[in-house]
């Protein structure tokens, strides 16, 4: 069931509300991004994957701007700019690594880029 979120005159679901809200608070209070068990809280799910999947939709219907390191994120909310912060004991020099292309995969942390081909 969607309904009309008043921060952004979209249609959304109730739990992407909840997360939408929940990132907007901590952007506008300059507070650390709620960690993806943060925001399974809040919206009361059991699965690992739900905030994570949500944040993307928000992501790619344009809410939110995402920089993703190894294990935390950044949130911009694309309607005021603000940013959320990064908590004082997260590192940002190691990039996001997808998943299977780590030390600990099958290819030794080398992946193949092939260019042109």
């Amino acid at each position: 069931m969607r309904s009309l979120n008043p921060r952004t005159g979209t249609e959304m679901t109730p739990n992407e509300t909840i997360i939408y809200d929940a990132l907007c608070e901590a952007a506008t209070a300059k507070r650390p991004c709620p960690t993806n068990l943060d925001l399974e809280m809040l919206i009361g799910c059991e699965s690992s994957s739900t905030a994570p999947s949500i944040v993307r939709r928000l992501e790619l219907r344009g809410l939110i701007e995402v920089r993703r390191w190894q294990r935390f994120r950044i949130v911009k909310i694309c309607a005021n700019g603000a940013w959320t912060m990064k908590a004082h004991n997260q590192q940002t020099t190691m990039d996001h690594v997808p998943r299977g292309c780590g030390a600990g995969s099958r290819s030794g942390g080398r992946v193949a880029v092939r260019r042109g081909v």
